[in-house]
């Protein structure tokens, strides 16, 4: 069974971002995904009021995209119940598929981006 938990402690989060090649925050929330083994890492921050995906990662030898999406949206929504608006998000290009399957659309300047508020409160998405 899929769960996506909170990383409570920061050497915690700064293993699991090293075991997975994501560079660690340590100002920034995390999320993990597990099924039994760890599938990946999903580091976030908030900034001026928009929230910034920082990574996104897989752990070694996993490609899991559907807990990766669980995941990036479990953040997302931490987000929105925070009172943020819009996210920003600068995948790496192996993951840009990943991020177009989560909702996020790129913007004039090649960053991925949402409108949170819109996604949690329209009638369909």
């Amino acid at each position: 069974m899929l769960t996506v938990k909170p990383i409570q402690s920061k050497n915690e989060q700064e293993e699991l971002c090293s075991l997975c090649s994501a560079t660690y925050n340590v100002n920034s929330f995390a999320y993990r995904a597990d099924d039994g083994k760890f599938i990946g890492v999903c580091q976030f921050r908030f900034d001026n009021g928009i929230g910034i995906i920082e990574a996104l990662k897989y752990a070694p030898d996993v490609e899991d995209w559907e807990a990766m999406i669980i995941m990036l949206r479990t953040a997302m929504n931490f987000m929105f119940r925070c009172g943020i608006d819009s996210s920003y998000f600068e995948p790496d290009s192996s993951y840009e598929e990943l991020v177009k399957r989560s909702g996020y659309r790129p913007n004039k300047d090649g960053i991925f981006e949402m409108d949170i508020k819109k996604f949690y409160t329209s009638s369909c998405h």
